[in-house]
């Protein structure tokens, strides 16, 4: 037995966040950690990584009873953490990001750095070189530069929190190869994912969390994927892809020979009223910039575009979009869709001041009664409207974007990789946002990496590759066969 946690118990003011929760890793195993937002992964993962201690309960690790009291202790004994988040120094190389905080006696200069780091790329067969800036990586290949960080400290343990949230299928797979790799050295792997079909492709156990209680381990084996949302959120969930939109006739958006500099060219699509569109596609193929072009966050020229029945010259930013009627959930929520200093009444209306200003003064008791009033329609999880953003889960995070864009009533919403990071639970409730918005009469433009949401969410599909359109699918023949080889430029 690698590492042994008996009855991990947690508090924090107000919140308990483990109750005797117990898990065990493995030698050369990979252990899956399941549980929903909030269900404590984070907290335990934080333990193992020495930036909470616990309460009570014991740690054993390599036969050894411990309390690491320090992430720079518990990377010194050999276990190290990969976030979804990278921390890596985007302006210095991968060799130098790779032994930062890290270098021992033996490197004494760069040219002996760039050495050392070429060796454990060589030794792991990464694709990546030591003497290039961070920055100019893809982020699968920061992932790299991440595990080699991770391998030049000689870790017995690597956490791998969400590693494919932000990366292709392919870049996945390539993924999972290496970590099949760290496994035949010996290394254990806790592996955190929301991906419960990646869960069955490379863990060897898993043990599940919900409300910071130990629900149960076993054999991946063992378990189907109803069985583990069942266990995950308490409830089973008959119908993972809610759908009951209904479509009209009357065409609400169109958009002829859009073109966004070099990545999107000559790209044209209509979306009827009631009607959930797909937009899918490889990484680069353009699917991500059509909103942001149409939204005014890139430049774009277009030869019509009509919302709602009204023609659109030009948009020149985010506000006259959603002047228009145009509205964009953004792919990083973190960055471009909330302020996370702020708390959640602070974020709905700071997009809605109309709503709460007159004159130029801003009335803070009409704010409150709407953010009131937003966290019951969408169900947020929060101590209160006065909660800071960065203290809310994923999924919480998500339904207060959705409520901020939603409170300005537009016709066309683009909703981009909307339950990236969120749990199962939380999927389903933005799917039935979205159908809800739908049958308000709305066009909805969903774009999404995860295929089994394209196929089950969206009544036709347009799908991209290298920037241009191969073609839109009827629901007839949406499935991820096709989509795949469109998506890959092979006609069908």
């Amino acid at each position: 037995m690698l590492l042994k946690l008996e009855n991990i118990t947690k508090k924090f003011p107000g919140v308990l966040a483990l109750d005797n929760i117990n898990f065990e890793l493995d030698k050369g195993e990979v252990h899956a950690l399941l549980g929903e937002n909030g269900a404590g992964k984070s907290t335990l993962i934080k333990i193992i990584g020495g930036v909470h201690t616990a309460d009570n309960g014991k740690i054993y690790y390599d036969g050894k009873e411990v309390s690491f009291q320090s992430p720079s202790e518990a990377i010194r004994n050999g276990i190290a953490t990969i976030h979804q988040e990278l921390n890596l120094f985007e302006d210095l190389t991968v060799a130098e990001n790779i032994y930062v905080g890290n270098i021992n006696k033996s490197i004494i200069n760069k040219k002996e750095l760039i050495k050392q780091a070429k060796k454990i790329i060589s030794e792991n067969n990464f694709n990546i070189k030591a003497d290039t800036i961070v920055k100019k990586l893809n982020t699968s290949e920061k992932q790299l530069v991440a595990i080699a960080k991770a391998l030049s400290i000689k870790s017995k343990i690597i956490i791998m929190d969400e590693p494919t949230a932000s990366i292709t299928e392919h870049e996945t797979q390539n993924l999972f190869k290496i970590v099949k790799q760290l496994k035949s050295k010996g290394i254990g792997i806790i592996f955190i994912s929301h991906r419960l079909e990646e869960i069955f492709d490379i863990a060897d156990r898993v043990t599940v969390l919900r409300d910071g209680k130990y629900i149960g381990s076993g054999l991946v084996s063992e378990f189907d994927q109803e069985k583990l949302i069942d266990m995950m959120v308490g409830r089973k969930i008959d119908d993972m892809f809610p759908k009951y939109n209904k479509l009209e006739d009357e065409i609400i958006f169109s958009i002829e020979n859009l073109n966004i500099g070099k990545m999107v060219k000559n790209v044209s699509f209509n979306v009827k009223r009631g009607e959930i569109f797909g937009i899918a596609g490889l990484v680069g193929s353009g699917k991500s910039e059509i909103p942001l072009g149409i939204y005014g966050y890139m430049p774009a020229k277009w030869k019509k575009l009509i919302v709602n029945g009204k023609e659109i010259k030009k948009i020149r930013d985010p506000s006259k979009a959603l002047e228009d009627g145009i509205a964009l959930v953004p792919e990083d929520r973190k960055s471009m869709g909330l302020v996370l200093e702020l708390d959640i009444m602070k974020n709905i209306v700071i997009q809605n001041t109309k709503l709460v200003e007159k004159k130029g003064i801003l009335f803070w008791n009409k704010a409150k009664k709407i953010a009131k009033e937003e966290i019951e329609k969408y169900s947020i999880k929060a101590t209160s409207y006065t909660q800071k953003i960065k203290n809310l889960s994923g999924g919480n995070q998500q339904k207060v974007v959705l409520s901020k864009v939603l409170k300005r009533n537009p016709k066309v919403v683009f909703l981009v990789e909307p339950t990236r990071g969120i749990d199962v639970g939380a999927k389903v409730e933005v799917y039935n946002i979205i159908n809800k918005l739908a049958n308000e009469g709305n066009g909805v433009i969903f774009i999404s990496s995860e295929l089994p949401e394209i196929v089950s969410l969206c009544d036709r599909v347009l799908v991209m590759h290298r920037g241009k359109s191969m073609g839109i699918l009827s629901k007839k023949d949406i499935n991820q066969e096709n989509i795949l080889k469109l998506a890959t430029g092979v006609d069908i």
